[in-house]
């Protein structure tokens, strides 16, 4: 064969492995479009292994507890690449049972078992896991009173129990570590206030069997463990004030520019279970949700045969 015709074979088969390449390239991106879109996962060890800690905490808390979701991982790899503490936001809610609680503990606080354990054994071990990855954060705990005026505590009252539970921290050395204050005194110097849009269309934003559900679960306590006396139709008004009070919470904390906390990013560590916040608190921000780590166990407060 002549040198001018292996030549032409040699371009011919090049331009072969051209068009084969094209078509095989083609043939990916019509497969990446029907292919489902990855998650975006952490890619650092430190964030892997951290996390990896932080579930299997949640699932030692509860049963069947609200798995932590991809938000979280994504949120605390930013903070270790850019070096910034993690923020971490838990809600202490003062509750109306405090009162009678007050008169069987004749008079003055006492820890219940739960709230010991809480502040002696659960606080503790979720620093350790931040700390054992050198993963520094900012913990704020805040005291937080009911949104309605039925549901308020008397002053003397809140302001015992809100000692005694610094108390703890003191006791048990995380009072440097933790910053405890009451969120409306300290952080919104107001009273909550509900989105009034919310407020005056809540058929538009709830279902009926949402609205229903979240009646039902306000009449059983507030009859039940508060002990009020109300007609269904003072309890309409107090669900209806309370569902626009919380879902402006929930966009309020993670608004960027108003949240007290640094770009409204952080991650909710509740003392009630994670699906006490739906769907309220998600109404003006559907992914408030994703911001959830239940890593304590819920209501410590509530007193149980000790």
């Amino acid at each position: 064969m002549s040198y001018k015709n292996k030549k032409l074979k040699k371009v011919r088969f090049n331009q072969l492995k051209r068009s084969i390449g094209l078509i095989k390239i083609a043939l990916w991106k019509k497969i990446k479009v029907l292919l489902p879109k990855r998650k975006e996962t952490a890619v650092l060890k430190q964030t892997v292994f951290l996390m990896q800690d932080l579930r299997l905490l949640a699932e030692r808390v509860r049963e069947n507890n609200k798995k932590i979701q991809t938000w979280v991982d994504k949120y605390i790899e930013e903070c270790i690449l850019v070096g910034k503490p993690v923020q971490i936001l838990t809600q202490w809610c003062f509750s109306l049972d405090f009162e009678v609680r007050l008169q069987k503990q004749g008079g003055k606080f006492a820890p219940t078992k739960t709230e010991r354990e809480l502040v002696f054994k659960w606080f503790p071990t979720v620093l350790e896991v931040f700390e054992k990855r050198n993963v520094p954060i900012n913990w704020i705990v805040t005291f937080n009173r009911s949104y309605l005026d039925s549901g308020r505590l008397e002053p003397e009252t809140e302001r015992a129990y809100q000692e005694m539970v610094q108390g703890l921290f003191d006791e048990a050395g995380l009072s440097s570590k933790i910053l405890l204050c009451n969120w409306e005194d300290d952080v919104l110097l107001k009273k909550p206030e509900p989105d009034k849009n919310v407020l005056e269309n809540l058929g538009e934003f709830l279902v009926p069997a949402a609205l229903q559900i979240v009646f039902n679960q306000h009449k059983s306590w507030a009859l039940g463990e508060a002990g009020l006396k109300q007609a269904d139709e003072e309890l309409w008004q107090d669900v209806k004030f309370q569902i626009a009070c919380e879902a402006e919470e929930g966009r309020f904390l993670c608004d960027s520019e108003e949240s007290p906390l640094s770009e409204g990013k952080f991650i909710l560590v509740p003392l009630e279970v994670a699906e006490r916040y739906n769907p309220t608190f998600l109404i003006l921000n559907p992914e408030f949700e994703e911001r959830i780590a239940s890593l304590l166990p819920p209501y410590p407060w509530r007193m149980t045969e000790e």
